[in-house]
């Protein structure tokens, strides 16, 4: 199966030449260039990451409150009050990439993804295996990585671009599976 970023699609040109008279004409003329991978772009991206990030905010607020209640039942023993401060802090950093993981490995897709219907896909426009999702919610972590799929028409963030991963909407990958199907030969 050819991967997406080698599918082509019929285009057309204009080429000039002369006549047997020497006049410049013009004519078109069909040829196969590759086809880009219509990502999804910058607006429903920030959309995704909106959404999710109030989603994160709210179970954090939760583990908040849960760990708040912990300390006050604790509040006299120092050490077990300052173990319990470090073990929240890194349920928090573990739970930001273990949202996205859980989520694009069962549905292909984050709750704000769902409302744009986009799906994440790898480089065959199938379902990213564990280990690319993985990798794709660890790169979230990385500073001002939100802001690297605010460039174009076709956003490609860090985290799509490092982990050879793509979001398109669902008509997208129709049409990217139709052109496998067809080109397949």
């Amino acid at each position: 199966m050819k991967k997406i970023t080698e599918l082509t699609e019929v285009r057309w040109r204009t080429v000039h030449y002369k006549d047997e008279y020497g006049n410049r004409e013009r004519d078109t003329e069909e040829y196969k260039a590759k086809r880009p991978v219509k990502s999804v772009s910058a607006g429903p991206r920030f959309g995704h990451f909106f959404v999710d990030f109030i989603i994160c905010q709210i179970i954090f607020y939760i583990l908040q409150i849960a760990f708040l209640n912990l300390f006050k039942e604790y509040h006299d023993n120092y050490s077990l009050k300052t173990s319990l401060f470090l073990l929240n802090n890194i349920i928090v950093l573990i739970f930001y990439p273990s949202y996205y993981i859980i989520s694009e490995h069962l549905w292909q897709k984050s709750p704000g993804k769902f409302l744009t219907k986009t799906i994440v896909i790898d480089e065959y426009g199938n379902k990213p295996e564990l280990g690319t999702i993985i990798l794709r919610s660890i790169i979230r972590i990385v500073p001002f990585e939100p802001f690297s799929s605010l460039s174009d028409d076709f956003s490609y963030a860090w985290h799509d671009k490092w982990s050879k991963t793509w979001v398109v909407t669902e008509v997208e990958l129709a049409e990217i599976k139709r052109l496998q199907l067809e080109q397949s030969n």
